[in-house]
């Protein structure tokens, strides 16, 4: 089963999210268009079908597409934030100038 850590400074924004949203997060890491599998964090996020619960970070469930869960399922990753201040991605933690990216 795939193993999702996160960093000191990744779980103090997922903290200020929630602190400051009242709907279901969820972080999905999904072959999106733009940002490939970087992970998203919504709120009330509607999954894709067959969506795939690899654990949970910070009491956030992270999903990832079915396709992607053979590959998953030995995975080590860290979540951790990168600065970004003028990012025009839809996940949440970008109002506080970072992203979510995955480390190994």
């Amino acid at each position: 089963m795939a193993e999702i850590k996160a960093t000191a400074r990744a779980l103090e924004v997922l903290r200020r999210v929630r602190a400051e949203r009242s709907g279901q997060l969820t972080i999905s890491i999904d072959s999106g268009c733009c940002d490939g599998t970087a992970p998203h964090l919504y709120e009330n996020y509607v999954l894709p079908y067959g969506a795939v619960e690899i654990g949970r970070v910070e009491g956030i469930p992270v999903y990832i597409a079915p396709h992607f869960a053979e590959a998953w399922k030995d995975v080590r990753a860290t979540l951790d934030v990168v600065d970004e201040p003028a990012s025009d991605v839809l996940s949440l933690e970008t109002a506080y100038g970072v992203r979510l990216v995955l480390r190994e």
